[in-house]
């Protein structure tokens, strides 16, 4: 399997880009901007992981979800 394939054959023609950092810091209107931009999908992968329940566990110390990667 070829990476970035998923496992089904057909290759990725569009980058995956991860960008994190503290709250407050507008990352989502910054990527939001830029992928509208660059022709780009924005994604947000803390509502994705709420909606489709891809966590393993609520830590109570950081006040987050502990993301699943492998089902994200």
């Amino acid at each position: 399997m070829a990476a970035g394939d998923g496992g089904g054959g057909a290759r990725r023609t569009r980058p995956n880009v991860l960008v994190t950092g503290t709250s407050g810091t507008s990352k989502m209107t910054t990527c939001s901007l830029l992928a509208d931009v660059v022709g780009l999908r924005h994604i947000n992968i803390g509502n994705l992981v709420r909606e489709k329940s891809l966590h393993d566990r609520w830590d109570e110390e950081l006040q987050c979800h502990v993301i699943n990667e492998d089902l994200v």
